[in-house]
C-alpha cells in the first residue's frame, strides 16, 4: 500500500505492445507513456486505434503481448482480482444491469470482489457509504428499480458502483454516449466533484472532442495501435494534431 501511496504515476506503459494474438500486435511500435496522478486524462483516437484494448489491459491485465503496463507502480497482469478492484475500477461503455433489481441491491454487488460469495454484503445504506451516496445524489433512488431510472440517473448509479469499490483510479469508457446534453453536463459536474472529493485519478475514453477539451487536463492519443500524442490538453488543441490524428 505504501508503494501505491507514494508512487507518482497513475498509469505507466513501458515499451508495451498490445493485441489479442501473441504474434499480431496492434503495432510494431511499442507504446511508452506516464500519466501523472491528480489529473483527468482523455484517451483519444480513431475507431480501431487500440483504445478499448488499452482499457481492457488496464482492467484485466490481459492483451499485453510485450512490455510492462503498470498501475501505481504495480504490473497489472500480476494483480489479483480482489486487489485489482481497489486499484482501478471501470464505468464501461455498455453496462449490463438487471432491470428488476432495486438500486440499493445493485450497488451492494460492488462489494463482491472484496467479500467473496460466502460472506454477507455490506448495506449501502450504512453510514460508511454516505459520502458516495450524497455526492451522487442517490439516496432518493435507493428503493427504485433500475428500469424506473432515466439514462442520466442510471449512469450515476453505475458510477457509484465503481466508486464504492474504493479504487484509486477510475476508467470511463464513452461515459456520455447515450446521454442528452443536460445529463452530459450534469455527469461531468459530478466527475469533477468526485475527482476532488475522493482524490481519484481518471482516464476517460471518448470521441467527443469538445468534451475532452473542456474537461481534461491531459491528452493521450493513439493511432493504429501506436502512441500519437502524449501531453497537455492545451498543447494538443493548440496544434493541428487533431486533423492529423483522424486523417
Amino acid at each position: 500500500m505504501e508503494k501505491i501511496t507514494n508512487h507518482p504515476f497513475f498509469v505507466e506503459a513501458l515499451n508495451v505492445q498490445l493485441g489479442f494474438q501473441p504474434r499480431t500486435p496492434l503495432s510494431d511500435k511499442p507504446i511508452s507513456f506516464q500519466l501523472k496522478r491528480g489529473l483527468i486524462t482523455g484517451l483519444i483516437g480513431p475507431n480501431g486505434a487500440g483504445k478499448s484494448t488499452l482499457i481492457n489491459a488496464l482492467v484485466t491485465g490481459q492483451s499485453i503481448i510485450r512490455g510492462k503496463l503498470l498501475c501505481y507502480g504495480i504490473e497489472k497482469n500480476r494483480v489479483s482480482k480482489k486487489d485489482s478492484s481497489n486499484l482501478i475500477s471501470i464505468l464501461p461503455q455498455e453496462p449490463t444491469f438487471p432491470r428488476e433489481l432495486r438500486v440499493k441491491h445493485f450497488l451492494e454487488l460492488a462489494f463482491l470482489p472484496s467479500t467473496g460469495l460466502l460472506k454477507p454484503l455490506p448495506s449501502v445504506e450504512s453510514e460508511q457509504f454516505e459520502l458516495e451516496l450524497n455526492t451522487l445524489s442517490l439516496k432518493p433512488l435507493l428503493n427504485k428499480y433500475l428500469k424506473q431510472l432515466s439514462s442520466g440517473e442510471r449512469q450515476r448509479v453505475f458510477l457509484a458502483r465503481a466508486l464504492l469499490q474504493k479504487p484509486r483510479g477510475l476508467l470511463l469508457d464513452e461515459p456520455t454516449n447515450h446521454l442528452d446534453p443536460k445529463a452530459t453536463s450534469d455527469f461531468w459536474q459530478i466527475i469533477q466533484i468526485c475527482k476532488n472529493q475522493f482524490a481519484i485519478d481518471i482516464l476517460v475514453s471518448s470521441h467527443d472532442i469538445s468534451l475532452l477539451k473542456k474537461e481534461c487536463d491531459w491528452i493521450l492519443a493513439i493511432k493504429n495501435g501506436a502512441l500519437f500524442f502524449d501531453g497537455t490538453t492545451d498543447d494538443f488543441f493548440r496544434s493541428d494534431i487533431t486533423e492529423k490524428l483522424y486523417a
